[in-house]
């Protein structure tokens, strides 16, 4: 028994010392550890605190009997073996002490202790199948309620999934619904149970797609993919949906469980994507991105031996000076306008769409006939002259178009675009709201174009602006009393740029303001530099464009300019033109005024090309009046122009302005204009634009009293004669 019974812990109790020592080392030498208590009370302790395998007892003992030990084992544990000795002979007492929990009882003395050996064996092996089979029964509690935790908390996260959990039989009728399902479907479970999953079904996806989705699952394969689906109250939504198949141990399916996520916001997120990427959030019109997608579309879709495309690029007019003078919330109702008309104009077979700013496009649909595209162009030309009505004011946007044909004008997107382009700025160099058809001659034209206005970026970090200076001459006093401030550009090795060609790139380009503020600070500069060499007070005339007067802090930085320089306001004088200054708007008049207060000279510049009103003129803070040149070449010859330079004068002196005629080259027209009593001539009479050196050696030579009374003005210097 040694190897069953190592480690095994065994409680002798006996007031015999002998019977109770004999005892323990029978059984020392079978294996156990025993221990030995001289009295019921004492083994009773023993008992709690060695916990014992298995306890003898002696049923006669004094102070607590074996019953009353086995009363107590029973209490502490009722698994422990205890084994009742008792030299009574009296059958009730072993009855009793079965009845009371002891395992087994023997008469003492034990004649023979394997026999004892035995009953202990037996007991033990009792004791261990009770444990193990109470540790079974245990564990087994312990499986069944971990699995219906588990079970719960699988039911519980089903029920409150975020996500819709649909389970139907083989045939696909719905068993199961969560709570998910019917918030989201609007059918309660009572509702849905029963029926197919066909009562979501919106139309939204073909038949085949069905197919594909039961041919995957009923082979026994997981399913995904999006569904539109329709809800009880028709309200449409989007679900990720992941259909799997149930199969019982055989692996034959029982049933296929869905679990499906709304997905209804992600869906109109990427909508809303879809449309930002590819839509102008102003007008709704396809953007350039869309655009160029569909060109690139049709340009693969076209039969080159009969069909012709048709690629067109609008540039609104005048738009920049809408907005410089109205407002830019002015501007994009006026561009949501001109998108409707379009649209109106060129149908829906057209795609019309915003390429960028100012700037659409037009495809048409597909033509076997070239001359289509001109007339089609010309339709929207023609729309685009009809005045546009914005809060109450009407405006005139016309449109520059620029027309190029496929293949023969371009063999991609780029080059399609690049010519057409081309085209639309030769419209606007012919005077504007014009159609122009793109050619070599204008891709040459647009590169040069390109290449200049690549360069003016860099113009004033390298010094390649200059001013020249041409003087204005008061006939009344025979004194120079201003100069008009000219701007040159002269690129490095180069020859000097026209005017003509680079203010234009300046102002469309939206440099000019920059340029403009430099020409401010040379100007005032300059005058004070003249006024330490001797020279009188000049009035310097700079021409103000209109986006400087409109998009800048004109008034802040004329006042700033002139607080570093030190120069009298009274000498700065700011060349206005009339198409600026007559749009009737408080805007302007407040940047007028505010100039005005300064004390600086405001002229307005080119005037009698407009259709300026008296009335409005006198309501202007402006002190002089410029005779555009256009009239001073045709006054002698053009009834007409005379009849226009004439009221320009009596207009002037009658708000009591300052006159200046620019442009004078002979002395019949510096006659003409004396006579009526323009004060302040200008022009290639007296000299052309000079720079800084050559306008002070100019002003010294100057002399101060005419030497021909015959003629008002008529002078010995030579440097008076025209060039």
């Amino acid at each position: 028994m040694a190897p069953q019974s190592a480690n095994l812990v065994l409680l002798t109790i006996d007031d015999e010392e002998s019977i109770c020592s004999s005892v323990a080392a029978y059984f020392e030498d079978c294996g156990f550890t025993t221990f030995q208590a001289c009295d019921g009370r004492d083994g009773i302790e023993k008992i709690r605190t060695l916990n014992p395998d298995i306890v003898i007892t002696d049923l006669r003992m004094p102070y607590v009997d074996g019953l009353e030990v086995v009363d107590a084992v029973k209490r502490l544990d009722d698994n422990l073996p205890i084994i009742v000795l008792s030299g009574t002979g009296v059958l009730s007492d072993a009855t009793e002490a079965l009845r009371r929990g002891a395992w087994d009882y023997l008469s003492k003395p034990v004649a023979d202790l394997v026999e004892l050996e035995l009953v202990v064996a037996r007991c033990l092996e009792r004791a261990r199948l009770v444990q193990e089979n109470r540790d079974y029964h245990q564990n087994l509690e312990l499986q069944v309620k971990l699995r219906t935790a588990e079970l719960r908390k699988l039911s519980t996260a089903v029920e409150q999934s975020a996500n819709s959990v649909v389970i139907t039989d083989v045939n696909g009728i719905i068993e199961y619904v969560n709570p998910k399902f019917s918030a989201v479907s609007g059918y309660s479970r009572e509702e849905a149970i029963g029926q197919n999953p066909r009562i979501l079904k919106s139309d939204k996806q073909t038949d085949s797609y069905y197919v594909e989705m039961w041919q995957t699952i009923s082979s026994g394969k997981e399913w995904q993919g999006e569904f539109c689906n329709k809800a009880k109250n028709g309200r449409q939504f989007w679900e990720l949906v992941s259909i799997a198949p149930i199969k019982d141990e055989t692996g034959t399916i029982t049933n296929y469980v869905g679990i499906k996520e709304d997905i209804t916001g992600r869906k109109r997120h990427e909508e809303q994507l879809y449309y930002q990427a590819n839509f102008d959030a102003l007008t709704g019109l396809p953007n350039r991105y869309y655009f160029q997608k569909h060109l690139e579309l049709q340009l693969g879709l076209i039969n080159l031996e009969s069909q012709y495309l048709t690629l067109m690029v609008l540039d609104i007019d005048n738009l920049k000076y809408v907005n410089d003078t109205f407002g830019h919330e002015f501007g994009d109702i006026l561009i949501k306008e001109i998108s409707r008309r379009l649209e109106t104009v060129c149908g829906h077979s057209c795609v019309v769409s915003r390429f960028v700013g100012d700037e659409f496009t037009v495809i048409p649909p597909l033509s076997t006939d070239p001359d289509e595209a001109r007339q089609r162009a010309e339709q929207i030309r023609a729309a685009m002259n009809n005045v546009f009505t914005v809060k109450g004011t009407d405006i005139l946007a016309t449109a520059s178009i620029g027309v190029v044909l496929y293949p023969e004008d371009g063999e991609c997107v780029e080059s399609l675009l690049k010519n057409g382009e081309a085209a639309m700025y030769q419209a606007k160099k012919e005077g504007k709201n014009t159609v122009c058809f793109y050619s070599l001659e204008l891709n040459r034209q647009l590169e040069e174009r390109f290449s200049l206005e690549a360069k003016l970026h860099k113009a004033i970090d390298r010094g390649e602006f200059s001013l020249n200076y041409q003087p204005q001459i008061n006939h009344v006093h025979g004194t120079v009393v201003g100069v008009e401030t000219l701007l040159r550009w002269t690129p490095p090795g180069e020859a000097s740029v026209s005017p003509e060609i680079f203010i234009p790139i300046l102002e469309e380009s939206g440099m000019i303001v920059e340029v403009g503020e430099w020409v401010l600070w040379q100007v005032c500069r300059q005058a004070v530099s003249w006024q330490k060499l001797g020279l009188p007070k000049l009035r310097m005339s700079v021409n103000i464009s209109a986006l400087q007067f409109m998009r800048s802090d004109l008034d802040e930085t004329v006042k700033r300019v002139l607080e570093v320089t030190e120069l009298d306001p009274n000498c700065l004088c700011l060349e206005l033109t009339e198409s600026m200054v007559m749009a009737d708007s408080a805007r302007t008049l407040g940047k007028m005024n505010a100039l005005a207060d300064i004390g600086v000279i405001l002229s307005l510049d080119d005037f009698g090309t407009g259709y300026s009103s008296l009335e409005y003129l006198g309501r202007l803070p402006i002190n002089e009046l410029k005779i555009d040149i256009s009239f001073v070449r045709r006054m002698l010859t053009t009834r007409n122009d005379a009849a226009v330079v004439n009221t320009i004068i009596a207009m002037g002196q009658g708000l009591d302005m300052d006159l200046v005629a620019e442009g004078v080259e002979t002395v019949e027209q510096l006659n003409y204009l004396v006579e009526r009593g323009c004060g302040v001539i200008q022009g290639y009479y007296f000299s052309r634009p000079l720079p800084s050196d050559a306008f002070v050696l100019f002003c010294r030579d100057w002399p101060l009293v005419p030497e021909n009374s015959s003629s008002p003005l008529c002078f010995t210097s030579e440097l008076l004669l025209p060039p």
